[in-house]
């Protein structure tokens, strides 16, 4: 039986807060079997006997060169076992959490960063850590309050900024979010998401110049299908439908692209142009094209309404942020 989402979120805030309150019974440090539990045991049985460590700084440093050939599963190993060297370092901590994060167990690195607040409640990177994993997770109000304790803490966080530049999105604040992607992108100059983000927030706020040039620029130096799909949007947003075409055709093929166009031409109220392109995604389509059909049947429909009450049947992800 599957679980809906709010259920979901539901069950795996009650996992956080049971967590967090086990941690609250061992003041002033974590039991040495409980540190265990970042672990796994099938990483014991493999690397216990291949690859012992004599201290915490052999350890470390195993883990370091590990991560660093993207052996995750070895670093965390090593990082278990310098934890189990000095059980109150957050640092430690934080990072056996990130390794869970990027093995997909967002569970045991909610645990993890849990127990390092438990020890340092203003530790920035266990914040960062902690409010990404509730902003995955869609508990956006929590994410926010921690990660605001991250940045004040460290200001350095590019992922605590760019996360709370997406939440200040979904709320329509756009200048906070224009705030923290610049902070972000300060950090980070060369990241792609941050840049996409920032320019589907400049979209919301209707600075469609400013979008299309962050679109523009992840898409030339990356050629990134979303950032060609986002800038096709903003063109075809203000009416310039042959750039807009042009630019689809950089990612989707010529029936596609031509429905896309026409929808939102639809939805500006371009009944013209939308009869166009949309005929010409029937006739470019080597097979019956239900989402151009669509379109055709709404635009012969409703071609009276004004473009607030029209929706098309384009691609399912139009526009939306990046992680």
């Amino acid at each position: 039986m599957k679980l809906s989402v709010k259920v979901k979120r539901l069950f795996f805030a009650a996992t956080i807060l049971s967590l967090s309150a086990c941690a609250s019974t061992q003041p002033g440090g974590i039991d040495r079997a409980v540190a265990t539990d970042f672990g796994d045991s099938s990483l014991e049985v493999l690397f216990a006997t291949e690859f012992p460590v004599a201290s915490k700084d052999e350890a470390m440093a195993k883990a370091a060169l590990a991560f660093r050939d993207g052996e995750y599963g070895k670093s965390q190993f090593y990082l278990v076992r310098a934890l189990k060297f000095d059980v109150t370092d957050v640092d430690v901590l934080a990072q056996i959490g990130n390794i869970h994060v990027l093995q997909g167990n967002s569970v045991l690195a909610a645990r993890a960063f849990s127990y390092a607040l438990q020890q340092d409640a203003e530790h920035a990177g266990s914040l960062e850590g902690l409010g990404l994993v509730y902003f995955r997770s869609g508990n956006e109000t929590q994410a926010q309050q921690l990660l605001e304790k991250a940045v004040a803490a460290d200001a350095s966080l590019w992922r605590a900024h760019n996360a709370l530049g997406v939440i200040a999105d979904r709320n329509s604040d756009f200048e906070t979010a224009m705030a923290h992607y610049n902070r972000a992108l300060e950090l980070q100059p060369e990241s792609d998401s941050i840049l996409i983000n920032r320019g589907y927030s400049q979209y919301l706020a209707m600075l469609y110049r400013e979008a299309a040039v962050d679109f523009y620029t992840v898409a030339k130096r990356s050629d990134n299908p979303r950032a060609w799909r986002n800038l096709a949007m903003v063109y075809a947003r203000q009416g310039w439908y042959e750039d807009s075409l042009d630019t689809y055709l950089e990612v989707l093929d010529p029936a596609q692209a031509h429905n896309e166009v026409g929808a939102i031409a639809s939805a500006n109220g371009d009944f013209e142009e939308a009869w166009y392109f949309l005929a010409e995604a029937l006739r470019l389509s080597p097979t019956y094209y239900a989402n151009a059909e669509k379109n055709f049947a709404e635009l012969r429909r409703k071609s009276s309404l004004s473009s607030s009450s029209y929706s098309y049947s384009g691609k399912k992800q139009a526009m939306e942020h990046t992680p």
